[in-house]
This record gives structure tokens, C-alpha cells and sequence, in this order.
């Protein structure tokens, strides 16, 4: 029987090309591409290297363009804007003395019996070791097993450095903290006196009319975006703490008003803050009951509570017009937080706000802008009328109409 020929593929008649042709036919492209990825490195070490001063002028940045509508309200009483500023700034410090306040007596008391906490903690999980004793008992003794050589090994020697005590660590600590809030408090004091001047000179500068029309729409959409996410943002939060400190009172959790405090700061930090904060819970259910059963409950008791809020509460009260891509909010959390620590966890999200806002009026940057913003729809246009290309359900035996495909127009969701 005759073997059917194979037929041909058609991939010999492609021409082969050279690993790096593109590197011949565009070598511009391939050294701006390299020279971007330099700088984004070179910026990276130097906020690392430079932590100590380039912090508190982000905090206060963030902090004069969430203060700029409480010191305009205040104008309009006819204060100066010195005297209005100080006043604005004044009224931020009472608030934040006053949250501090009522977290830190009870957090001072809890701070006390730390010692016994943690060997509570340690007593139940040793029970949820219990089944992987065998486990754990090996690895123990292929741990211990030691190879002696035939010669006799060197006596080795420790070297022990000693390290400066805890009293001193905490006091540098705090004398570090206190003169980060004074420059903090300066530079935000001169932002907001000088921000209608600042606005004014960048928009002057400009050389077009559309030019200046762009800078003062980007600094007006970042003074209310910004503002109006730390506006709800807050009340969201503060809702989230009063749940979990009455969840903690009801279930018997010790020091639920500081419970409900640490919510509400932790919840600032997308992501990370509740996680860890369903840790601290944990950690005190295990010093508290003497069930584990009994000692998860707070932890449930938040995570409902989480759950509420990330899928009914944030989306009816924001809606989609402050909705940012989450793998964007977790990426530039992840970085500040990995770069400043805590407080670059803390003004991740403002930062991020500002740049769409920039990107979003940046005809250059504007796909960028779409990528870290919300997700975007499809719309058919048909008489100046925008609908939604989603099918209406048909019945079974109702034909299924065949109208002509109308023209396609990309449309944002809303902007962050």
C-alpha cells in the first residue's frame, strides 16, 4: 500500500532573521529602553538612600492636599490664609491626638502583660502541634546528627557583639519620630500658604491656552479626588472599627475600644492592614480563651466585617468612579511599604491617586492612566445614545433578531 505523501508545511519559505536585527533596525529604541530601566533603578536607590529626608515631604504633600478644602473653607470667613493654615493644621493634630488617645491607654495596659499574652498563645498552639509531634521529633534528630572528621576538629569560637539596649533603641526611636512631625508640620504649614502661588506660576508657564487649561484641571482634580478619598475612606474605616470593637466587646475580647482603633488605622492599608490585623486578633483569641474554637471567633467575627465592607459597603458609598485596578493597589503598596515601611504604606494610595490624576490629563500618559484604572466597557452609540452591549434574555421560542453590528466605542468605567 502506498504511503500518502505528506504535504508541504509552508515554513521553509520563511525567511530565518538574526537574534538581534531588531537591536540593527532600531538601535534608538533598544537604548531608550535600557536608559528607562536604569532610571527607574537609579530613583529607586535614591528614595531608599534618601528615606530620612524624601519621607516627610511626601507625608506632607499628602498631607496639604487633604488639608487645602478645610483651610479654603476656612478662607471663607475672611481669616488669612497664615492664620488659616495654622488653624487647619491644628484641627488635624487634635483629631489624630484624639484617635491616638483612646488607643493608647488600652494599648499600654495590653503592652504590660505581653510576657503572659504570648505564653497563652504559645500553650494553645502547642496543641495544634500535637499531630505533627512525630514530624517534628525527626527532624529534630537529623538535625542533631553530627559527622565528627577522623582529625580533631578546632575548638570554635563565638563571637558575641553587644548591642545597645532596648531604653536606648526606643529613645532614638522617639526623638527620630518627634523631629520627622516637626519638619512634617513646617513644610505641611508653608504648602498650604503657598499653594494658590504655587498653582498660579505653574499655570502662567504654560505656553498654550489647552496647556493651561490642563494644569489647572489636574491641580483641581487632584485637591478633590484625593480629599474626597480620605473623606470616605475614613468614615468607611471608622465604620469597620466601631463593628469590630463591638464584635470584640460581644464575644468577650478584652480591650475592645483599642480593637476597634487598630481596625480603623489598619484598614487604611489595602490588603496588608487587615491581614494584619486578623493576626493580632488571633494571637489574642489564643491568649483569651481556652479553646481554639472559642479563639477564632474574633478573627471570623472581622473577616465578616472585612467581607461587608469590601463588597457592599466601599462599592455603594465609592461606586466606580474611585475604583483602581487591585493589582495596581497591591503593587504600589507592596513597594512603598518595601521601600518607607509602614508610612509609605500609608500614603501608597494617595500617591497612586495623584499619578492617574496626571496620567489622565496627559495625552502621553494616558494609557497608563487607563491600565492602574478601573476596568472599561463596551458601548454601541446609536442616535447620540450611549447603550450597553449586553443581550436581553430571549425566550425559547422567540427568534433571535439579527440587527446590523452598529459602530464601537471604547468608554472608561469612571476615574480614580
Amino acid at each position: 500500500m502506498a504511503r500518502r505523501k505528506r504535504r508541504a508545511s509552508g515554513f521553509e519559505s520563511i525567511p530565518v532573521r538574526e537574534p538581534f536585527l531588531i537591536v540593527e533596525q532600531h538601535p534608538q529604541l533598544v537604548t531608550a529602553i535600557c536608559l528607562s530601566i536604569m532610571a527607574a533603578l537609579a530613583i529607586c536607590v535614591a528614595l531608599w538612600a534618601g528615606q530620612a529626608f524624601l519621607l516627610p515631604i511626601a507625608v506632607a504633600l499628602v498631607f496639604s492636599v487633604i488639608l487645602a478644602p478645610l483651610c479654603s473653607r476656612i478662607e471663607w470667613f475672611r481669616i488669612p490664609r497664615p492664620v488659616a493654615a495654622l488653624m487647619a493644621l491644628i484641627i488635624a493634630g487634635g483629631i489624630a491626638y484624639l484617635a491616638f488617645s483612646l488607643i493608647a491607654q488600652p494599648a499600654a495596659n495590653w503592652m504590660e502583660n505581653a510576657p503572659q499574652t504570648i505564653q497563652r498563645a504559645e500553650r494553645q498552639l502547642r496543641k495544634l502541634q500535637e499531630p505533627l509531634k512525630p514530624l517534628t521529633d525527626i527532624s529534630k534528630e537529623v538535625q542533631d546528627l553530627q559527622i565528627v572528621p577522623e582529625g580533631s576538629a578546632p575548638a570554635s569560637r563565638t563571637v558575641v557583639l553587644q548591642q545597645p539596649g532596648l531604653a536606648q533603641s526606643v529613645l532614638a526611636s522617639v526623638q527620630t519620630a518627634v523631629v520627622q512631625t516637626g519638619f512634617i508640620f513646617i513644610l505641611c504649614y508653608f504648602l498650604l500658604i503657598t499653594r494658590g502661588e504655587f498653582r498660579l506660576k505653574l499655570i502662567a508657564f504654560q505656553t498654550t491656552l489647552r496647556d493651561r487649561v490642563r494644569a489647572a484641571r489636574v491641580f483641581r482634580d487632584v485637591e478633590k479626588r484625593v480629599s474626597g478619598y480620605i473623606v470616605t475612606f475614613s468614615a468607611i474605616n471608622i465604620v469597620v472599627g466601631v463593628g469590630t470593637g463591638i464584635a470584640c466587646w460581644q464575644l468577650g475580647l478584652p480591650e475592645p475600644l483599642m480593637w476597634g482603633g487598630l481596625a480603623t488605622l489598619f484598614n487604611f492599608v489595602p490588603f496588608l492592614g487587615p491581614a494584619i490585623m486578623m493576626g493580632l486578633l488571633g494571637l489574642a483569641g489564643l491568649a483569651t480563651f481556652d479553646t481554639l474554637v472559642e479563639a477564632a471567633f474574633p478573627v471570623l467575627a472581622f473577616m465578616g466585617i472585612s467581607f461587608l465592607e469590601a463588597n457592599l459597603i466601599t462599592p455603594t458609598i465609592v461606586g466606580r468612579r474611585m475604583t483602581l485596578n487591585p493589582l495596581a493597589i497591591i503593587l504600589v503598596v507592596s513597594f512603598w511599604i518595601w521601600l518607607w515601611g509602614p508610612i509609605g504604606g500609608v500614603i501608597a494610595l494617595p500617591l497612586l491617586i495623584m499619578f492617574k490624576v496626571i496620567c489622565d490629563h496627559t495625552p502621553a500618559l494616558r494609557v497608563v492612566g487607563a491600565l492602574i484604572g478601573s476596568p472599561i466597557i463596551r458601548v454601541a452609540r446609536i442616535d447620540n445614545e450611549d447603550i450597553p452591549l449586553t443581550p436581553r434574555p430571549v425566550a425559547a421560542s422567540e427568534p433571535t433578531p439579527q440587527p446590523a453590528p452598529p459602530p464601537l466605542v471604547i468608554a472608561p468605567q469612571g476615574l480614580a
